[in-house]
């Protein structure tokens, strides 16, 4: 201890304090202070950033100096001299911290402080140390994030350093160029299945006033019925007998009183045999499943009296339907409707119509309304509402199936009395409810792929097909070169994946060649497994000299592209390449080895890059294994001998030799058919899933027979609408124009004229709704139409690739592609999509606020109020008809002031600067998508989306026929649809855009240079917006020669295929004949056995044989037997 007191560091600089301090003999005694002392000698100060030097043991121990206390008593001398003895040991201890703050060394151990009083003076020096280390810490953090922060603001300050390569004024506008630009939304539509709720039930309802006569009548059946049943006792009548009971709202009583309202009078009501009692059922159970609206409809918004929405629906009425529907289910009458449904389509289908038609008609109308409210509810919740959906599902007979039945008895029916637009609004949503809508497809789809777990569309693919195309190119380029195996073993010769026709030879590639192939070889092949080759390429013949002489151009000598690069011969390095093939007899015979392989590094890369890119779709595996099946059956290797053991006579034999033979069967077995295998993928698939496929199958075996009228009937409804386009139509029409139609923003909308001479809203309607009502239902129809063909082509495709080459097949036949275009060729797209044939004031929920009392009541038209305006004459110059009201100041073109008593030859009056102007022009783009008329700010709001959906389900099902399909391409090359489809190209939509591309890209192989030349704007935007596949070859087709001989061969074999796929499958729906035909058709004996006595083999036994039969009846057997064995033998 005395060691660590004696002496301080080396290296601590001298101050003078310390050098008196260091020798005790030296030392003199202070001067006596004059007054005391108040405050500690002063440290040295560090400067900034200056490292506090190392300590000295004495000073680790000093504790730190307190503040002194003045004493009255002066200083006697120096505290650190021996001779002071009567102090305390406070005033010690204030006098040597005093001292070690003055830098002198604090006093030994033996200057009377024990050792315990020592270490408790150690502890507290060491820990008032710890804290001073603290604190400076602390300080030095504190400066050094004062210098970080003063740092980053100098940096923020400052601009930034140039880089090391700074770009070029060229360079940044070509990264500007490059950079991806969103695409401005003209039209506010996403394309989906549905539209809102609200708008399809207002779809569902016409423009009819009769209508809302059924919709009156309805209202006033179900309070009738609730007036009779709702007279409750209350508690008040209870206690006083002789008070009168008080009829209570249906939202006062509880849920078991609406249940037995329900049970007990309107299904009974339902399946009562009285009609009139059935009527007013149905009627109130339309009134309670459309949401009650004069209970629930208490108000509505600004917007709906302006017309400045599209719907007038509120949300309590909304979920009024929404419990009306679910209440409907739990009573169960929902089977009861259906059946009453049922027995209603049954009376319009009797030989006779039945007495009184109108009261069927709306009884029928009022059932399928109620099944579509159920419908519609399952299909916007399914969540919420499925115990409804689960009752639907589970209808007997199927809800797709009858459906299905009605829609095709349409074809037979002249009568007209069936509602058409409503049985296509039912079928589609029942397809709906079934199968599923996009977001179905799409998990179904995803569930029976081929491959798990991939996104195929952001990857470039190539099908099985085409890699065994490139296969044959390489090799027959590079016979030493072996790509991998392909997925499918195609021959060859073969281009297709189906099956040939055996009167169809295959076309020789290799005709145009020096030594061309025999004809049933096929030129794609590599030319070592031919029977005689070349060894090297040799030069083409020289072409005839021209008749031009020296002016003449001069002539070309390429070499033969047809041969193969057949030198140098094969190394050791060829086998890392696949091997050496065939050609590895040629290796041992020429026996000179090369240094390299002969193989291109990208001929290399190319097939390991297609190989792995190959996909096996489920429509190809499906394809493959029916074209299998169907060439065991055409060779006769895997026919039915149950059919040939039905018709052989084994009465003679015994149960044990039928047993030996395997003929002894149980009836129920040898009678029943085999189901339809249902194909649910590789993997195993959840239960709705599986559910969802066996109804397709389901579906499509009851729809066989009926199929090709269903198509029919649903083409002679485009049919009726692309007839009357030809007709004139009305200025409100598709065809109208105008600055109605012009307006970016839909034009006047809900303000336009809905009358003659410009009729306005609110006033007495005019013979012209009855056409816009036509219009609507148009569209409606059409709307659904096509809803159904897409989706039925879709789930079909999903189930199994024939089902939907046989759809395809008959919406072909049926000329669909040329209706199709037709419709495009007369409509004005842009014009179609801006019509606007809804009405809000006539709309079925404007209908329900009107006759709830929150807007004002239209003045619909009254058949029964007067005569003139159902007697419309065709008379021009017939004068309006009065107004009950004035006119608001018109906005329309001066030209249609000549309506007053002004003279025409007046000078017309000034107008405003908004009225002289011209209306907005259009939204359009041309053909790579640019815009030729500046877009709207903001996307359009106010247009018919109706028509966006119908259009671009009119491209999507010619897609769908003619995709892959050589002869249905060059269908569209004959009818010049590149013509009539470039006026869709000029709206800025994206899915109409999209698939009119693809139409395009489908026949430019077959369209001729010239055509292209002046359609590399089109071809470039196919090129930007379609999805690219590895071997895309449809601008520079390789053979489109073959390609167009091979067109309807092709066409006919998958017909072929399809068809027997058909009686394979499903035989006791398809004709008697047919399975008579291919039961022929199935031996293949039998069919040898009758062309060998087509040539006369065995005529002699034959002619021995009918001349034995003659011998029997009558007739001279020794003549028959004579002729026969002299022509046979001679």
């Amino acid at each position: 201890m005395n060691a660590l007191w004696s002496s301080r560091p080396a290296d601590t600089p001298d101050r003078p304090n310390e050098e008196a301090a260091s020798d005790p003999a030296d030392s003199k005694p202070d001067a006596p202070a004059s007054t005391p002392q108040t405050h500690p000698p002063k440290r040295p100060q560090l400067q900034r950033n200056q490292q506090p030097q190392a300590p000295s043991p004495a000073v680790l121990l000093a504790p730190a100096a307190p503040p002194m206390i003045s004493s009255p008593l002066p200083a006697t001398g120096n505290s650190n001299s021996n001779d002071s003895n009567h102090m305390n040991n406070q005033n010690d201890s204030n006098t040597s911290s005093n001292n070690a703050t003055a830098g002198n060394p604090p006093p030994s151990p033996s200057q009377g402080q024990g050792p315990q009083q020592q270490l408790h003076y150690q502890q507290q020096q060491q820990q008032q140390q710890q804290q001073q280390q603290q604190q400076q810490q602390q300080q030095q953090q504190q400066q050094q994030q004062q210098q970080q922060q003063q740092q980053q603001q100098q940096q923020q300050q400052q601009p930034p350093p140039p880089p090391d390569s700074s770009l070029s004024l060229a360079q940044l506008r070509r990264i500007v160029t490059e950079f991806p630009r969103t695409e401005p939304i003209a039209y506010d539509y996403v394309y989906a299945d549905t539209d809102s709720l609200a708008e399809e039930i207002d779809e569902w309802f016409m423009y009819n006033f009769w209508q809302w006569v059924r919709l009156n009548a309805a209202n006033r059946a179900f309070h009738s019925a609730w007036g009779r049943l709702s007279i409750l006792p209350t508690p008040a009548s209870i206690s006083t007998p002789d008070a009168s009971p008080v009829p209570q709202g249906w939202d006062e009583v509880d849920d078991a009183c609406r249940r037995r309202f329900v049970e007990g009078t309107l299904l009974e009501g339902v399946k009562s045999g009285d009609k009139i009692a059935r009527s007013e059922a149905v009627g109130a159970l339309v009134y309670l499943v459309l949401g009650r609206w004069t209970e629930t409809v208490k108000g509505t918004g600004a917007g709906v009296v302006e017309g400045k929405v599209r719907s007038a629906a509120t949300t309590a009425q909304l979920e009024a339907m929404k419990e009306g529907v679910r209440l409907l289910g739990a009573c169960g009458g929902i089977e009861v409707v259906w059946d009453a449904l049922r027995g209603c389509f049954e009376l319009f289908w009797a030989d006779e119509l039945p007495q009184n038609v109108q009261m069927a008609a709306e009884e029928l109308i009022h059932l399928m309304t109620i099944i579509y409210m159920a419908i519609q509810e399952a299909l916007d919740d399914p969540e919420g509402m499925a115990e409804v959906r689960e009752k639907l599902l589970a209808l007997n007979p199927s809800l797709m199936c009858f459906m299905l039945h009605v829609t095709a008895k349409l074809r037979w029916d002249d009568t007209g009395a069936l509602p058409q637009p409503q049985i296509f609004l039912l079928f589609w949503k029942s397809i709906l409810l079934v199968f599923g809508g996009s977001k179905e497809i799409a998990e179904t789809k995803a569930a029976t792929s081929e491959t798990e777990g991939e996104n195929v569309k952001e990857t470039i693919t190539a099908s099985p097909l085409d890699y065994h195309v490139f296969r044959q190119e390489i090799t027959s380029k590079y016979p030493a070169y072996i790509p991998p195996q392909p997925l499918i073993p195609l021959e060859a010769e073969q281009t297709s994946l189906l099956p040939q026709l055996p009167n169809h030879p295959t076309r020789n590639n290799g005709s145009n060649g020096i030594l061309p192939g025999p004809p049933g070889q096929s030129g794609g092949a590599s030319i070592l497994h031919q029977p005689v080759h070349i060894a090297t390429p040799a030069p083409s013949p020289p072409p005839s000299p021209g008749p031009g002489g020296k002016g003449g151009k001069k002539q070309n000598y390429q070499t033969n592209q047809n041969f193969p690069f057949m030198y140098p011969p094969l190394d050791a390095t060829s086998n890392s390449a696949g091997g050496k093939g065939g050609a590895g007899l040629q290796d041992l015979l020429v026996g000179r080895k090369w240094e390299g392989s002969d193989v291109p590094a990208s001929i290399l890369e190319a097939g390991e890059l297609f190989s792995k890119r190959v996909r096996m779709t489920r429509a190809t595996r499906q394809l493959w294994r029916e074209r299998e099946e169907f060439l065991k059956f055409d060779r006769g290797w895997n026919g039915a001998d149950e059919d040939i053991a039905d018709e052989l006579d084994l009465s003679s034999l015994t149960l044990e030799e039928k047993e030996e033979l395997g003929l002894a069967k149980p009836a129920s077995e040898s009678r029943r058919p085999s189901a339809p295998e249902v194909d649910y993928g590789p993997r195993g698939v959840d239960h709705r899933t599986k559910q969802r496929l066996d109804a397709i199958e389901e579906f499509y075996k009851e729809a066989l027979p009926h199929l090709q009228s269903l198509v029919i009937v649903l083409l002679k409804q485009i049919v009726a609408i692309a007839t009357n386009l030809v007709s004139p139509a009305t200025a409100n029409g598709p065809q109208g124009n105008g600055p109605a139609s012009a307006r970016p923003n839909g034009g006047h909308g809900q303000n336009a004229p809905n009358g003659v001479n410009g009729a306005q809203k609110g006033e007495p309607s005019s013979p012209l709704d009855a056409d816009v009502d036509d219009l609507r239902s148009r569209e409606i129809t059409a709307k659904a139409v096509t809803g159904i063909m897409i989706l039925l082509l879709k789930w079909l495709k999903l189930s199994h690739v024939l089902k939907f080459e046989y759809m395809t097949q008959l919406l072909l036949d049926s000329n669909y592609l040329p209706l199709a275009l037709k419709l495009f060729a007369l409509h004005d797209i842009q014009q179609v999509v801006e019509s606007k044939t809804d009405r809000l004031e006539h709309s079925f929920f404007y209908f329900c606020g009107s006759r709830a009392g929150v807007i004002p009541h239209p003045n619909v038209p009254n058949p029964t109020s007067t005569e003139f305006e159902e007697d419309g004459s065709e008379d021009d110059a017939a004068p309006p008809p009065i107004r009950r009201r004035r006119s608001p100041p018109t906005t329309a073109d001066p030209a249609d002031n000549n309506t007053n008593n002004t003279p025409p030859d007046a000078p017309a009056p000034p107008t405003s600067d908004h009225q002289s102007s011209s209306p907005p022009t259009r939204p359009e783009v041309d053909e790579l998508g640019y815009p030729v008329n500046p877009l709207p700010t903001e996307p359009i709001t106010d247009f018919s989306r109706r028509n966006f959906f119908s259009l671009i389900n009119y491209l999507r099902v010619m897609q769908k026929i003619c995709k892959h399909k050589a002869h249905r391409n060059l269908l569209l090359v004959q009818y010049k649809s590149s013509n009539i489809l470039r006026k869709a190209l000029k709206v800025p939509q994206q899915e109409l855009r999209l698939y009119t591309l693809k139409l395009f890209k489908n026949q430019v192989p077959y369209c001729g240079r010239k055509w292209r030349q002046s359609n590399m704007r089109v071809i470039t935007a196919v090129y930007l917006h379609c999805r690219p596949e590895l071997r895309d070859e449809w601008l520079a087709g390789s053979d489109i020669d073959a390609e167009v001989e091979e067109a309807l061969p092709l066409e006919q074999a998958l017909r072929s295929l399809t068809h027997w796929f058909n009686l394979r499958r499903y035989p006791d729906k398809v004709a008697g004949e047919f399975r008579e035909a291919m039961k022929e058709e199935q031996d293949f004996f039998v069919r040898e056995l009758e062309k060998a006595e087509l040539l006369g083999w065995m005529t002699g036994g034959d002619m021995m044989m009918m001349g034995d039969g003659a011998g029997e009846e009558g007739g001279r057997p020794g003549e028959w037997e004579h002729d026969a064995g002299g022509g046979a033998w001679g």
